[in-house]
């Protein structure tokens, strides 16, 4: 009796993706039927046994890595998702997604999902390391966190692949006091996450900073990184009082929100208020105006995440802290202070 000891053997031999014997042995209904019995053919064959072998077993449930994406109806984190779950496939594994709010607590998620679906490792979308130490010691499978830094969590199974948030706020901000707005808003998550937000409102300072200037703590809103709660917060900022020429939102989604609350007070856009964004979606391009943002690389996000994910399960010890750079991209959405005055 031949007993086969990956997914791996049994895809070769059937002449289909790994992905795809993963789904014929847990009997899901999205594989054709005869691709389903080409794949059954070959393991009755060969007397795989998964129910009485050990070995077999350990080899379907390692199949599965978990992708848990925090941030639902976020179009960036969205893309995201997608190019990582093609890259998790590419390389023979069975990506499983999970989706849950940006306030929900994602390393709870993923002690669930250990015990669930005993996954070879997690991609986290959206999530932050950020005092989770303690938490992370917990996980019995490789981390990398995509598009946040993990480096203070100092594990080595826990990785992340990231722009350097801080450089890319303070560009964006930079380019807003470079056309002469000093009464810049920002429109950014919770400050009670040091990550993500936190650094990318750090480097809002730091631009401030550079020119002998200090940013006020009553111009930084918090919203959620969602279209609704962006315009809410938008007509926050005018109840305030508080004057502003221009504003620094912490994704697009962001921006395209406040975007309509300033539209709806009567403004015009730049003429009025000059909205910048972050991520660069693909919708920022097609917005009218074009939304000018700092753009993240989705794409080599992906590829790199997922790449040094299937090191850490291929036996690699050491974590990678990759930083990517990210890109300023003009649009029509910004305009110098004193055109905007001139043209209102």
């Amino acid at each position: 009796m031949i007993f086969l000891n990956t997914i791996k053997e049994i895809a070769k031999l059937s002449g289909v993706s790994p992905t795809t014997v993963s789904r014929v042995l847990n009997d899901r209904p999205d594989v054709n039927k005869e691709t389903k019995a080409a794949v059954l053919k070959i393991i009755e064959e060969m007397h795989y046994t998964p129910n009485a072998n050990a070995k077999n077993l350990k080899a379907i449930a390692s199949n599965v890595v978990c992708v848990i994406v925090k941030g639902i109806g976020n179009p960036f984190l969205l893309s995201l998702t997608e190019a990582a779950q093609g890259h998790i496939e590419k390389a023979g594994f069975l990506p499983h997604t999970h989706y849950i709010d940006e306030y929900d607590d994602e390393l709870m998620v993923a002690k669930q999902l250990m015990v669930e679906k005993k996954p070879l490792g997690f991609l986290f979308l959206g999530g932050s390391a950020a005092g989770r130490r303690s938490d992370l010691k917990q996980l019995f499978a490789p981390v990398v966190f995509v598009a946040a830094d993990a480096k203070e969590a100092e594990l080595g199974h826990v990785s992340s692949v990231t722009v350097d948030d801080r450089l890319c706020a303070a560009q964006a901000v930079d380019e807003l006091l470079s056309l002469g707005h000093r009464e810049i808003m920002v429109l950014g998550g919770s400050l009670l996450a040091p990550d993500i937000v936190g650094n990318r409102n750090l480097g809002v300072r730091d631009s401030f900073k550079a020119r002998g200037l200090s940013f006020e703590d009553s111009r930084y809103f918090e919203s959620k990184f969602s279209l609704e709660s962006a315009y809410r917060a938008t007509q926050r900022m005018f109840d305030s009082g508080l004057p502003f020429t221009a504003l620094f939102c912490m994704s697009d989604i962001m921006a395209i929100g406040a975007a309509k609350a300033i539209l709806d007070r009567g403004l015009k856009i730049p003429e009025d208020v000059s909205v910048i964004g972050f991520d660069g979606i693909e919708l920022a391009r097609f917005y009218s105006p074009s939304l000018a943002t700092v753009r993240q690389p989705v794409a080599e996000l992906a590829q790199r995440s997922v790449a040094v994910l299937t090191g850490h399960i291929a036996g690699e010890k050491r974590a990678q802290h990759v930083v990517l750079k990210g890109e300023l991209i003009p649009g029509q959405s910004i305009c110098s202070r004193y055109l905007s005055e001139n043209l209102r």
